[in-house]
């Protein structure tokens, strides 16, 4: 009788543990080769980290969205952020760290081909995208997908619009009047406009760049767009190198230092800080040149278009006396269409919630609600939705600025919203850019770094010792630095590097075809 009994309990047993695992969300085998099973029942608290300035009113958005989220999927986001002036030599040191997070921003120009080859992300692989991202399953663009691969596996969920790169000057049309300046169509003609405030507006720098996003964008516009017409596209480390674009019939790497057009352009850039268009102290500034702008401290701010809709509509609103103007800053240079890669958000592959991380990154991406909650912020404080597809931006808005607390990783083009009352000529520039607008062959091309990661760390070293002088003009003498840079390039083992772009890159194009 008691062996029946004991039969009878260990059959019951069995039962309750069968229905038991009805209530799990079972999901396909994970990166590591281990079954992945996902439940909602214990909350979790999610570390995610973010490329830029926390604004005021981050924390209050996140309230909001931290309670959609714990009501969804019983978890909740804890927001942290890399700075623009400190996320290139902190953002590889995260994952070394031996820090805890779950979600990180990433892209092409934010170490997405860099760490996935580290195995710092975990792979997100079309199980577990369906398992634990259907929405974004269902409206990932297949070209995304294809150009996310690394060594055939995804590591990212790339941004599911499509956006071109162009730049555009914040300028004051009342400064422009009162120096008697009609037109900002050259180069030439923003040299004259910022020659008049540098001469004649006492405590004013004509342009405050500083924050190492700033530096950087304003040389790699001159350089990309102004001086070679875009014809050579960046790869990392981007500041030290490049391959030929798309007009060139061979694949060959070049040290951009000993291109002349690097040299042409660090020449504008000693010109332009011998002129006293950047602070004495640009070198240790964190303020961006938007910040700087905002403030009254400059007369020009450089950005791209979709920065610049919020931040026009911000300076209008507390400063209409300004005449705050947009100007088209590509100078009839061809924009690029931009790689899927330009955006995304990846899972770090220590992450102890993986799965649970995919489905917040779901739901931000996808529910209207989440979606505009942190790329807009609190509808009736920071903006008014129209009803109509625009929004209106609030007084408030300056807390949590549109398309400003890093949410590009996240953003959905069947949700966005435009500003009622923005950029006046924005679909003047804009149609002029798409005359010309032109894809690069090697846009979703990655190059595997595994063989020459220690002549690239190298060689990222000389970016931040010596090439940011060159940069930001801080230089006597230009082609004595040069050529020391040229240098120390060699001897970091730069040669090795760009042989192995070059083939990779020749490998890559010739199976494209």
């Amino acid at each position: 009788m008691k062996k029946r009994l004991l039969t009878l309990c260990l059959v019951l047993v069995m039962l309750l543990g069968m229905m038991a695992g009805c209530g799990k969300t079972e999901a396909p085998a994970a990166s590591n080769g281990e079954t992945a099973v996902a439940t909602t029942d214990k909350e979790v608290e999610l570390v995610m980290y973010l490329i830029g300035d926390r604004t005021p009113d981050l924390d209050k958005v996140f309230g909001k969205i931290n309670e959609k989220l714990k009501e969804k999927i019983n978890a909740t986001i804890t927001v942290k952020f890399l700075g623009w002036g400190e996320y290139e030599q902190k953002y590889p040191l995260l994952f070394a760290s031996g820090e805890e997070f779950d979600l990180i921003y990433t892209s092409d120009w934010a170490m997405y081909n860099q760490q996935a080859s580290k195995g710092g992300f975990w792979e997100i692989t079309p199980e577990a995208l369906e398992a634990y991202a259907p929405l974004t399953a269902e409206t990932m663009y297949d070209a995304a997908w294809e150009q996310a691969k690394i060594g055939g596996k995804v590591y990212m969920l790339p941004m599911n619009y499509k956006e071109v790169t162009g730049h555009v000057f914040l300028v004051r049309g009342d400064l422009m009047e009162k120096y008697d300046i009609d037109k900002l169509e050259t180069r030439e003609d923003m040299e004259a406009y910022m020659d008049a405030i540098a001469q004649y507006e006492d405590g004013m720098i004509p342009l405050d760049i500083g924050a190492d996003i700033d530096n950087r964008l304003l040389f790699d516009y001159i350089f990309f767009y102004g001086a070679v017409n875009g014809r050579m596209e960046m790869i990392y480390p981007r500041q030290l190198m490049a391959y030929t674009g798309a007009d060139d019939d061979e694949v060959n790497v070049i040290n951009i230092t000993e291109d002349p057009a690097f040299i042409e352009t660090a020449t504008i850039m000693q010109d332009w800080n011998q002129r006293g268009f950047f602070s004495k102290s640009a070198l240790v500034n964190k303020q961006s040149s938007q910040e700087s702008f905002a403030a009254g401290k400059s007369a020009v701010a450089l950005m791209n278009m979709a920065n610049a809709q919020g931040e026009y509509v911000n300076n209008v609103l507390a400063h209409p006396e300004w005449d705050v103007q947009v100007v088209d800053a590509q100078f009839g240079t061809p924009v690029l269409i931009r790689s899927f890669l330009a955006n995304g958000m990846g899972i770090f592959s220590k992450s102890k919630n993986p799965e649970r991380a995919l489905m917040a990154l779901d739901l931000l991406r996808n529910d209207e609600e989440l979606h505009d909650l942190f790329c807009y912020g609190i509808e009736g404080e920071h903006y008014i939705d129209n009803g109509d597809g625009t929004i209106e931006l609030t007084d408030k808005n300056s807390n949590y600025p549109y398309d400003m607390n890093c949410n590009w990783g996240i953003r959905n083009d069947a949700y966005w919203k435009t500003i009622e009352g923005g950029i006046p000529n924005y679909d003047e520039i804009n149609d002029k850019w798409m005359e010309t607008a032109k894809s690069d062959k090697f846009v979703a091309f990655n190059f595997i770094t595994d063989s020459v990661k220690n002549e690239l760390a190298a060689m990222s070293d000389i970016y931040t010792t010596d090439l940011l002088l060159l940069y930001m003009g801080f230089t006597d003498d230009l082609e004595g630095d040069i050529a020391k840079i040229q240098q120390k390039l060699d001897a970091a083992g730069a040669d090795v590097v760009y042989e192995e772009l070059s083939r990779q890159a020749r490998e890559w194009l010739a199976s494209q075809n």
